[in-house]
């Protein structure tokens, strides 16, 4: 790098031989005026204001020479900095076109690709893209030919082999000339981790299924026989066993729904459903806690009683689940809104509560797994933080997407759009 204070202080020198040049020569031009110079002074005079520019002018040439040869070797000095790193990093790097065209690649890339230093380059790197369900490969193509950054985005690839694996793809814009940085880290081994937790949860929640409805059915059986000689404290303790289990069954369903949709193995089916019989539906299984807290329930449906082709039970999961998160957490007498409105094959559909909210900074986690906002975990209820990750799976799956709106203590307001099959706008018999 140019050594910036000798920079400056051959600049000032510039300046200063530049000051002197000019009033030396004004001032010999004044006495010229005046006529107080002789012909031999004025001949004098117009040299030193010469030797003045001379000395100046070299000064200045000497310093922009010394420039450019300091921000070349600046130059050159980067250049060999990324290029040691590109090709020692473990990570896999690509320069691309913005057609995706491969133009160098790193040793790493080399491996991670499985393929030949000879072959790799003048290869179209947007062919090794596998499809995605949660990926649109050509909206992500458009992306890095506008030269746009992305990163981390989950997505698989098919190496020269026909092997498939999984990278977190980065891309940036390269040095402004139509290129394009590619970073591509293999979590291939991690999703296979992922994969043989959620089929284990599976597993175990599918077997948990059968001990646990088994003590339910006995817990009944036994408070049926006892329902006239039973005690006040038999009477709590019953109730204690059957609100412990409804809990332990809910937990088991929310587990084996997140391994389902997490392996790709939930099956989904199209049915004929009444939007606003599902709604119904919905409300009943919550007309207690509803009844209890005194919830001001307003429904809204446009059309009403339309009924669509879709997966019922992915989609009476997104509804139950924001249904169930309102009236959790909202205050007694609070207001929960439910509704729908359908248009051009897309149905709308929005639950919103005056209830605690979701502070800002934390909106972005939110549907992430296990996470519960801080001031939910403050509240008074109990929660495994899956309920939002199930419904954003599920919403994604039925190839929609859902959104939120809140503010901490001004209630929550979430949007689901879904596309639809419209069948008829008339009440299913």
């Amino acid at each position: 790098m140019i050594p910036l204070k000798r920079f400056r202080l051959f600049r000032s020198l510039e300046n200063l031989m530049l000051v002197l040049g000019i009033v030396w020569s004004g001032g010999v031009i004044f006495l010229f005026a005046n006529k107080e110079l002789g012909q031999q002074e004025i001949i004098a005079g117009v040299g030193v204001s010469f030797l003045f520019f001379a000395v100046r002018w070299f000064i200045q040439k000497k310093i922009d020479d010394w420039f450019m040869v300091s921000l070349s070797q600046s130059g050159y000095a980067h250049d060999d900095t990324f290029a040691a790193l590109f090709e020692r990093s473990p990570v896999a790097y690509l320069i691309i076109t913005g057609e995706g065209t491969i133009i160098e690649s790193n040793p790493a890339a080399i491996k991670l690709l499985q393929t030949e230093t000879s072959t790799i380059t003048q290869t179209n790197f947007f062919s090794c893209f596998l499809s995605s369900e949660k990926v649109d490969l050509t909206v992500l193509r458009a992306k890095v030919k506008a030269g746009v950054t992305l990163t981390d985005i989950e997505i698989p690839l098919q190496t020269t082999n026909g092997e498939k694996i999984w990278v977190l793809f980065s891309s940036f814009a390269y040095r402004g000339s139509g290129q394009r940085l590619v970073a591509l880290v293999d979590i291939t081994e991690q999703k296979h981790l992922d994969t043989v937790k959620s089929e284990f949860v599976a597993l175990a929640t599918h077997q948990l299924r059968t001990p646990i409805a088994a003590i339910r059915w006995n817990v009944e059986l036994l408070q049926k026989s006892l329902a006239e000689t039973a005690t006040e404290s038999q009477s709590k303790y019953f109730t204690k066993i059957d609100r412990n289990v409804i809990r332990m069954i809910a937990l088991i369903n929310d587990f084996l729904s997140v391994s389902k949709l997490e392996m790709g193995t939930y099956a989904t089916t199209e049915e004929v459903v009444d939007l606003s019989d599902l709604f119904s539906t919905v409300v009943d299984e919550f007309s207690g806690k509803i009844t209890e807290k005194q919830i001001i329930l307003q429904r809204f449906e446009n059309p009403p009683h339309v009924t669509i082709s879709t997966d019922p039970r992915l989609l009476h999961i997104i509804v139950s689940n924001l249904v169930s998160n309102a009236v959790k957490y909202l205050s007694p007498q609070g207001e929960l809104d439910l509704s729908y409105v359908t248009q051009n094959e897309t149905v709308t559909i929005v639950v919103a509560d005056n209830g605690i909210g979701i502070p800002e900074a934390e909106l972005n986690k939110l549907f992430d797994k296990f996470y519960r906002a801080s001031n939910a975990q403050s509240h008074q209820t109990e929660g495994t933080g899956l309920g939002l990750y199930i419904v954003k799976q599920s919403v994604e799956l039925l190839g929609g997407r859902i959104t939120v709106d809140s503010k901490e203590d001004q209630g929550a307001r979430f949007t689901v759009s879904l596309p639809i099959k419209m069948v008829a706008n008339q009440k299913i018999s």
